[in-house]
């Protein structure tokens, strides 16, 4: 005990000493596949608010209100509620936000309002969150315009910012698919803004917000971690993503939302290293480095000279690590493109029981964006086995080591497939999930991508792997108990509901479930689904919520969990 003691001592005083002489810190990111847990660990939110500031459109703001607790792990009814004294009142969500400190809670009577930019807050931190929160009904505060003399492209703007809260708001943009790009360009943007500030912004929360018809995104950020999205709807973005994170963010938890009927992908994570870099160039920092160059040697060298400056996974580095991406619906995207999940430089991460139906486009597509460092490597790939010794002969931003479980992806497209695995997405691990496709393949994995696959108990139709390379393969479908040649006519009758309705009615200022919409849990008893699934290796719950009680294959436990 007295050398464990004597240890931990000595660390203790080097960590010091590191910090005396300016060594940087770099962000520790928990590490979990339970996304409450992961919230638990990461957010810590104060049970209570040191202030209370009300905006109001009024100008007769009440003398007091009541507000539960923030639980950002409850499924419904939260904490009771507590009645709070009104520190203060605001006219605009901008002066509120000025004014605002760590510990704060800004709440917004009803009405119509310009947006806010929030930018780093010094006294904000652990059980010190600024929290911004929508009162009323679900709708009855709308933001509808940047705030007065701030960027115009953005309506809430997270700049620089770190432990704030988005709850309850309705972000309405003025276009749609097919019309007119007017407007800002994101209803939400959390952006480092990393050149200038050489900072990430961070433990930054989304909540039931419904951010619709922007110019380019319902949501997006930069040069961030460590972001909790969850129970929102992105929808209708003119001429882009309904979501977008990018530029090397990490640690995100992005649950239970529902990305809707937008021109190009449903949520896009692309990391991004060429935007990345180009952010990098901008910081004061990399002005002796050479700028330009386009090898994988001069990519990995800014790298390093960005660790030793700003501390591992502190800055933009166009890798995306430690994503848990869940229990989310897709619905209605893809007009021009992109993937219904488009996912470029995510890795380590975990992607499980979400839902994609009636897209345009790919599924589940990840890569590396194509860019100029990996593009040696990526084309024209390994020929046979002995070409792929390890990692450093395959592209570096490619989505490698990711889990991808329990995923319902249904679509119909020529040209496209349910599940891509592309430019050096290797090591994945893909288990229960349907990927049904009947106008191309249900699978594609390239040459760079098949090294260490581990892939069964999954449904499809049909795989494209290249044949002289399997055996870089840990495991694959056609002798991993898949049922392969599934087609859509064939698994509709397996599900409760088959259907191609959407999953949303949007009602004025708000939405709700649709009715009509199609029921996919796997019907009680199925020979395809129910119980098919690889039980080593299943979520503990299905994407509504519920206990699995076997290895159910797709997002839904089976039907006749229903009744026991």
């Amino acid at each position: 005990m007295a050398k464990f003691v004597a240890a931990c001592a000595w660390i203790v005083l080097l960590a010091l000493a590191a910090a005396a002489f300016g060594a940087p810190a770099s962000p520790v990111f928990y590490k979990t596949q339970d996304s409450d847990e992961w919230v638990a660990r990461t957010f810590i939110v104060q049970p209570k608010y040191e202030r209370v500031l009300v905006v109001t459109a009024s100008g007769e703001p009440p003398k007091s209100v009541i507000v539960p607790r923030l639980d950002l792990n409850a499924r419904g009814g939260g904490p009771e509620a507590q009645e709070y004294p009104v520190a203060a009142a605001f006219k605009t969500l901008q002066a509120a936000a000025d004014a605002a400190r760590g510990g704060d809670l800004v709440v917004v009577t009803p009405g119509t309002y310009a947006g806010f930019a929030l930018q780093d807050k010094p006294d904000a931190g652990d059980g010190k969150y600024i929290c911004f929160k929508a009162l009323g009904k679900p709708g009855e505060v709308t933001i509808d315009c940047p705030a007065e003399g701030k960027d115009r492209n953005w309506m809430v703007m997270f700049q620089s910012a770190h432990h704030a809260i988005l709850e309850g708001f309705n972000i309405a943009g003025k276009t749609g698919p097919g019309l007119e790009q007017v407007g800002p360009q994101a209803g939400i943007f959390i952006d480092g803004n990393f050149g200038p500030s050489g900072k990430m912004a961070h433990h930054i929360a989304l909540v039931a917000n419904f951010s619709h018809n922007h110019r380019g995104w319902g949501f997006h950020s930069t040069d961030s971690h460590t972001v909790l999205v969850q129970d929102n709807l992105f929808a209708l973005s003119c001429r882009e993503h309904s979501a977008y994170v990018s530029d090397g963010s990490d640690n995100y938890v992005i649950r239970r939302n529902v990305f809707f009927a937008s021109t190009a992908s449903g949520l896009q994570c692309n990391l991004d290293p060429t935007a990345s870099f180009e952010e990098l160039f901008r910081n004061e920092a990399f002005a002796s480095y050479p700028a330009e160059g386009t090898t994988r040697e001069w990519a990995q060298g800014l790298l390093k000279l960005a660790a030793e400056k700003f501390g591992e996974n502190n800055f933009p580095d166009g890798r995306g690590l430690n994503f848990i991406i869940e229990d989310n619906v897709v619905y209605g995207n893809g007009k021009s493109g992109g993937g219904s999940f488009n996912f470029a430089g995510l890795q380590d991460s975990l992607i499980q029981n979400n839902l994609i139906y009636e897209n345009l486009t790919t599924g589940i597509a990840a890569w590396d964006n194509a860019n100029p460092y990996d593009a040696a490597l990526a084309s024209p790939g390994p020929s046979a086995p002995g070409d792929v010794k390890g990692p450093d002969v395959l592209p570096f931003w490619g989505c490698y080591r990711n889990v991808i479980r329990n995923n319902t992806v249904i679509m119909d497209n020529p040209g496209r497939v349910a599940m891509l695995l592309n430019n050096g997405s290797w090591g994945s691990v893909l288990r229960n999930n349907i990927f049904l496709n009947d106008q191309s393949n249900s699978m594609e994995v390239s040459n760079t991508s098949i090294w260490k696959l581990d892939s069964g108990y999954n449904v499809i139709r049909t795989a494209d792997i290249p044949g002289a390379l399997k055996t870089l393969a840990v495991a694959l479908d056609e002798a991993n108990h898949s049922a392969v040649g599934v087609t859509r006519d064939k698994a509709a009758a397996e599900f409760v509901k088959w259907g191609s309705e959407p999953w949303v009615v949007i009602e004025g200022n708000w939405w709700k479930l649709n009715p009509n919409r199609p029921d996919f849990r796997p019907k009680a008893g199925s020979k395809l689904l129910a119980g098919q699934g690889d039980a080593k290796n299943v979520p503990p719950k299905d994407i509504d919520g519920r206990p699995r009680t076997a290895a159910d294959i797709g997002a839904y436990r089976a039907a006749q969990a229903e009744t026991k």
